[in-house]
């Protein structure tokens, strides 16, 4: 997609190469702006209006090597719809810097990683296909707590099919043990965001494809 065209899901690409990119999605209910950027560590910009949820962006953006701006306006607020949207604007933006990154130098396109926080551990893993798909399970040695922070557990969820839906990658997300909320789901996001780094990680082997052996997505 060129800068300036919006996608099927209201998504307007302002800036988009191999170590940036920057959308906005505007929807009847969200107006999100996302940034992106590879680069040397800097303060991040992160406003969802859900501070936990705020907090696992920047574990993310940490852990994924990334720095991220993304900022959430919304008149209702309503937890899921923030949660979601934010997940589709951030995983927009990242295809946007995969397409770029696939085009000039190949990535591995697929990354797998452990994510731990004191008694908890997750794993996460994530493949760039072109195709949405999100799988979340929990085993029996963590917790079902219902609410993190303020939020409910299902609305984190919706963030990860958001981003899958916004990346059109697939997501698996397994919450192994865990007896503290915070630190589960602390945990699986960590992970994500190591999975994360490797899928963009350079691989020039596989220049000019996916995951697969499929040509670039469009």
């Amino acid at each position: 997609m060129k800068p300036g065209e919006k996608s099927d899901l209201g998504v307007r690409i302002i800036q988009e190469d191999v170590d940036r990119a920057e959308i906005i999605r505007r929807t009847r209910e969200t107006e999100v702006f996302c940034r992106i950027e590879a680069g040397p560590r800097r303060e991040w910009r992160i406003s969802t209006g859900i501070d936990f949820l705020d907090h696992m962006i920047e574990i993310l953006a940490f852990y994924s090597g990334l720095n991220i701006d993304l900022e959430v306006k919304s008149g209702r607020r309503l937890q899921h719809t923030v949660a979601e949207d934010a997940g589709i604007a951030l995983g927009r933006a990242l295809r946007a810097m995969a397409l770029r990154r696939i085009e000039a130098q190949g990535i591995m396109g697929f990354g797998f990683s452990q994510g731990m926080l004191d008694e908890a551990y997750s794993e996460a893993r994530i493949s760039f296909e072109g195709r949405a798909g999100c799988y979340i399970h929990r085993c029996s040695e963590a917790g079902y707590f219902g609410i993190v922070e303020g939020i409910e557990e299902s609305f984190l969820e919706a963030f990860f099919q958001g981003f899958s839906q916004g990346m059109g990658a697939t997501i698996q997300i397994e919450l192994r043990r865990g007896k503290d909320s915070h630190h589960l789901w602390e945990s699986a996001f960590r992970a994500f965001g190591n999975a994360l780094r490797m899928l963009l990680s350079v691989d020039e082997w596989k220049r000019g494809s996916i995951a697969g052996v499929k040509e670039i997505p469009e």
